[in-house]
């Protein structure tokens, strides 16, 4: 599938305005006098080495591009700030174009990204994790993501330091400063990892609604110690094997007994009362015999929603949304081994760009095909409707800017 025409110029001009816009421009500046290369040259170098999927040294091998040792040795003069400033700008830039009916309840969901580092473990952008790939270290960035019904953008993204990773209240004030001022949120879907007291009053204190998948801390396993016993008993009088998870799901799903809800429960003593929801869910397993694939499992929320319990899991299932951009993500996705938190910085948010515009093009050119009138301007606007679908896949988006629209652009390029 390619795009129309009016389509592609808006496009071209927008993955231009990465490479040589006067925001790129005033954060990079100009480089060192000597060198004939600009700030343009060195950022196409990297782009390209996204659209192709391949690293800095196959795309380098060009006669028209610089060496890859020169493009790592101009991102690495830059500061990580300057890189936050850089991809956020772009970002920030598409997504303020959004356009949402004054009725639209806005949700968010936030995660993380974790790439692993085989360097030097000591510098504050390295932080531990589970042992994935032979190293125990890694890079952790966080995303922020729309989620409403079927809308989805990625909104935010930003590398985090052990000690923005360890001050959970600080991580999310300062995402929350820097998010588009457009955007009229209303509700949260956060992991387990954001289960925490202080999380939970800096949301109350802004009057968000929010759904968190809970920790089994002191107080929650009290109370799931006592739902546990009571379906035991009744399970009992019934005649079904309460360890079977498979059976004991259905049996509680026809009888009504999926959901509990359990009222003004602190997550520790003193802490902020909330209301927690626990409830069976149906998921898949990896059983190769099809009569076992499925079970049931008992799951935990907090939240203020005032709805039903079965609507606040419907509401976080929602939330996977996130992952489903994770996977996209990785489809704009550079390879390196660089030890340069500029160079993953640049190479992610860059990913995170492309998976922007995708949504955004994709969606003007199912209306465009469908008889829409609809024209690209200067400076256009992106009304999103919830029966918007993704006409293409990324990867057909990809090919399609990789070798149509990303040959167009013209550079100064040279030689140093």
């Amino acid at each position: 599938m390619h795009f129309q025409r009016t389509t592609n110029k808006a496009l071209t001009r927008d993955i231009y305005k990465v490479c040589d816009g006067e925001v790129t421009k005033a954060i990079v500046g100009e480089y060192s006098p000597k060198s004939t290369w600009h700030p343009e040259d060195i950022l196409k170098t990297v782009i390209e080495a996204c659209l192709q999927k391949t690293s800095l040294e196959d795309v380098c091998e060009s006669k028209e591009n610089p060496s890859a040792d020169r493009v790592q040795d101009r991102i690495n003069e830059l500061k990580l700030d300057q890189i936050d400033q850089l991809v956020n700008g772009w970002m920030n830039e598409q997504v303020n174009r959004l356009r949402f009916h004054r009725n639209t309840t806005l949700t968010i969901s936030i995660d993380f990204y974790q790439q692993p580092y085989y360097g030097d473990p000591s510098p504050d952008w390295v932080i531990g994790m589970k042992r994935k790939k032979g190293t125990n270290y890694c890079i952790c960035f966080v995303l922020v993501t729309i989620t409403t019904n079927k809308i989805r953008c990625p909104i935010y993204v930003k590398l985090l330091t052990k000690k923005e990773y360890h001050d959970k209240v600080g991580l999310f004030t300062a995402i929350w400063s820097k998010l588009p001022l457009n955007l009229a949120i209303e509700r949260v879907f956060l992991d387990r990892w954001f289960c925490d007291d202080p999380i939970i009053k800096f949301l109350e204190g802004r009057r968000l609604k929010y759904v968190i998948a809970t920790r089994r801390g002191f107080s929650v396993k009290k109370s799931l110690v006592e739902i546990q016993e009571c379906l035991k008993q009744l399970a009992g009088f019934s005649g079904i094997d309460f360890e079977d998870k498979r059976e004991l799901g259905k049996w509680v799903r026809k009888r009504g007994l999926d959901t509990f809800t359990v009222k003004h429960i602190t997550l520790k003593k003193g802490g902020t009362p909330t209301t927690l929801i626990a409830a069976f869910v149906r998921v898949k397993t990896h059983n190769r015999d099809p009569t076992k694939r499925w079970t049931y499992g008992l799951y935990l929320y907090i939240t203020n929603c005032r709805v039903s319990p079965r609507y606040v899991v419907k509401l976080y299932s929602k939330r996977w949304i996130i992952e489903t951009d994770i996977r996209c993500i990785g489809t704009f996705k550079a390879v390196t081994n660089s030890t340069s938190p500029q160079l993953r910085f640049l190479f992610f948010g860059l990913a995170v760009l492309f998976d922007l515009l995708w949504v955004f093009y994709s969606t003007f050119t199912n209306r465009l095909l469908n008889g829409s009138s609809e024209t690209f301007k200067n400076h256009f606007y992106v009304f999103i409707k919830q029966s918007d679908t993704l006409q293409f896949t990324a990867r057909k988006f990809l090919r399609c800017v990789r070798d149509e629209i990303f040959p167009l652009l013209s550079f100064r390029g040279g030689d140093t």
